[in-house]
C-alpha cells in the first residue's frame, strides 16, 4: 500500500472511532439480546445496507439462529416471538415503513438501525448508529452512505461476536454450518 492509501485508512478509521464513540455503549449488547430473545430473525435493508443485512442474516444462520432475509423465497412469514432487524439509514423509507406496520400487524417485534432515530415512525427498539448518509452534508472521506453501511457491518459483526460469547460458540462451530456446495 501506498502512503496515501494508509493515510486515507487512518482518517476512514478515526471516523468509524468517532462513530463508535457517539454510540449508545450496550447498543451491540442490545442488538443481541433482541436476536437472543426472537424464535426467528428477519432482515430488511435496501441497496448496500441490505447487503449488510443479507451478510449478517449469514452469519446468524452459522451461529445456529434461524434467520432469513425480507424478499428471499424462502423467508417464512413473521408471527409473534419473531424479530425484524431493518436498516433505514435516514429514519424513514416508504418500503420501509410498509415492512415494519406488516410485521407488527404479524405480531413481531421490530427493531431499526439508524443514524436518524427521531424520524423512525415504527419500532420496538432503536439502534443509532450515528454515521454519515447519503442523504447528509457529505463531510467524510468516503463517498455518499458509505460511512454509515462500513459502520453497520462492523456493528453486525460485533454483535455476532457478542452472540458467540453469550452462546459459548467457537469460529469452528460458525465453520461447521458453513456452505459446502462451493
Amino acid at each position: 500500500m501506498t502512503n496515501g492509501t494508509l493515510d486515507r485508512l487512518d482518517r476512514v478509521l478515526a471516523e468509524l472511532r468517532v462513530v463508535y464513540a457517539a454510540m449508545s455503549p450496550d447498543a451491540v449488547e442490545t442488538l443481541a439480546a433482541e436476536i437472543l430473545a426472537a424464535r426467528r430473525i428477519v432482515v430488511y435493508g435496501v441497496g448496500r445496507t441490505g447487503l449488510s443485512l443479507r451478510a449478517f442474516a449469514m452469519r446468524l444462520m452459522h451461529l445456529g439462529l434461524d434467520a432469513h432475509a425480507v424478499g428471499d423465497m424462502a423467508t417464512p412469514p413473521v408471527g409473534s416471538g419473531d424479530l425484524v432487524i431493518a436498516s433505514l439509514a435516514v429514519g424513514r423509507l416508504p418500503t420501509g415503513d410498509a415492512i415494519l406496520a406488516s410485521a407488527r400487524d404479524a405480531g413481531a417485534r421490530r427493531l431499526v438501525i439508524t443514524a436518524r432515530p427521531r424520524l423512525v415512525a415504527q419500532a420496538d427498539a432503536v439502534v443509532h448508529l450515528p454515521a454519515q448518509t447519503m442523504a447528509d452534508a457529505m463531510t467524510s472521506l468516503l463517498p455518499l452512505g458509505s460511512p454509515f453501511e462500513l459502520a453497520l457491518t462492523l456493528l453486525c459483526d460485533l454483535c455476532v461476536v457478542e452472540l458467540m460469547a453469550r452462546l459459548g460458540t467457537t469460529n469452528a462451530d460458525l465453520a461447521a454450518r458453513h456452505a459446502n456446495l462451493l
